[in-house]
């Protein structure tokens, strides 16, 4: 495998968007469906549930796909790369079993989801299967249009099921067992077309505490911004009626699907960005800040169209009950260009150069002030205090990374232009 071959780098990149625009757009699809056929209410505690689920999902990957990535990249034998594999699946069942314990706590803290509990757990399962996607594994092995089959696989499996058996506000109860039907659709598809890759499932428990190990840095940063994301909503059902839940969940949810556009990108360019940091510093620096003026002309266009559009476009596609998401989803926009940013300082630039311990450092501290604003404003201004809370933390990571780039004196790599070879750090594991 070449991973700086730009004929290879475009094909997969467009196979890898077409995966994510089957996986991330195709709700935004389903989303009026639900909105008409669930009501505001169980449509509600479907975000409220989903909201666990990505979060649960989130604490099982540990930040694996990212190692797991750069690992495979650098790899050289299909031995190295059936290891880095067994290590992988037993990373992930180690942790499922303290996470699966957390979510069914979860489920008992938040009275939207306590009273739907078969619902909530298969949201459960569905998170913690979720993480075992092995999207990564084909994008750092060249495969990207496998995984985009697949994707598709899954696409016509959910909404077969969901067109089937959900058709009333009681039906609620079956979307997520039906989520998780698909879920093990893919996952048998996926890990049928890599059996052969495995010489063993699982790996040695010591090899899968050393991939934990190796991943703590990066998940402290993701679990403390990429999480907070995704548990918004379920934070909200905890403090909020599910009337607020399912205005901010709606906006959310859009605003999500906006930021995961971004990461097909992330999933092929990440990967060559760390290989050109070794071999052409210079050329690395270009090719991220091209990236960087890309994502932030399709933020800014993101936040001018919503701002023009949403008030007719929200009521016109999910119905009158959702007017009051419109208010919300007009500020909670905003967080778009704050949001690519900090992920383009983390996966473009600090990442590559093996800085993942200051972004441990900035995401510890980004956590508490999201915590500490988080609670108190969603509790006294539902969706509205979750969304200021939302930016508020974005605009403090975002504060504090420029803070420590400066200090540091990296802020000076970013804006490089010339094509002196910079010799990089010892890398931090």
């Amino acid at each position: 495998m070449n991973p700086v071959k730009s004929s290879r780098a475009r094909a997969e990149l467009a196979s890898t968007y077409i995966a994510y625009i089957l996986r991330y757009v195709y709700p935004i699809l389903l989303l009026p469906f639900y909105a008409r056929t669930l009501g505001a209410t169980g449509y509600g505690v479907v975000l409220a549930g989903m909201s666990l689920s990505n979060s649960l999902m989130r604490f099982t990957s540990f930040g694996f796909p990212t190692v797991g990535g750069r690992d495979t990249v650098h790899s050289t034998s299909d031995a190295e790369r059936a290891t880095i594999l067994s290590s992988q699946m037993t990373g992930r069942l180690l942790l499922c079993i303290p996470t699966g314990i957390f979510g069914i706590g979860a489920i008992a803290l938040s009275p939207v989801l306590s009273e739907h509990p078969l619902l909530s757990g298969a949201a459960v399962l569905l998170g913690l299967l979720g993480s075992f996607n092995v999207g990564w594994y084909f994008t750092s092995t060249g495969r990207a249009r496998r995984s985009v089959l697949i994707e598709v696989a899954g696409f016509v499996i959910s909404l077969a099921l969901i067109f089937t058996f959900v058709h009333q506000p009681s039906d609620l109860v079956w979307v997520f067992p039906l989520l998780l039907a698909s879920c093990l659709g893919q996952l048998a598809l996926a890990f049928g077309s890599i059996r052969r890759e495995f010489s063993n499932w699982f790996s040695s428990i010591r090899d899968g505490i050393d991939l934990i190990h190796r991943s703590k840095v990066i998940f402290i940063f993701a679990s403390t911004s990429v999480l907070m994301i995704n548990a918004s909503t379920y934070i909200l059902s905890i403090f909020a009626p599910v009337t607020e839940v399912g205005a901010f969940g709606v906006a959310e949810r859009l605003i999500s699907v906006g930021l995961s556009l971004t990461m097909p990108a992330a999933q092929v360019l990440v990967p060559k960005v760390q290989y050109l940091v070794t071999v052409d510093p210079a050329k690395a620096n270009r090719l991220a800040r091209r990236i960087l003026a890309f994502t932030l002309i399709g933020a800014i266009g993101a936040v001018a169209c919503t701002m023009l559009l949403a008030d007719w476009a929200v009521p016109f596609v999910l119905g009158k009950d959702f007017q009051q998401s419109v208010p919300v989803l007009k500020v909670f926009v905003l967080v778009l260009p704050l949001s690519v940013s900090n992920q383009w300082l983390a996966l473009y630039f600090l990442i590559p150069r093996h800085r993942e311990s200051l972004l441990a450092r900035v995401g510890v501290a980004n956590a508490i002030v999201n915590l500490l604003v988080a609670i108190p404003l969603a509790i006294h201004w539902g969706a509205m205090g979750m969304v200021a809370a939302r930016l508020t933390g974005e605009l403090t990571l975002l504060t504090a990374l420029l803070f420590c780039l400066f200090r540091s004196g990296l802020i000076r790599q970013v804006f490089s232009t010339g094509d002196t070879v910079i010799a990089l750090r010892p890398r931090e594991e």
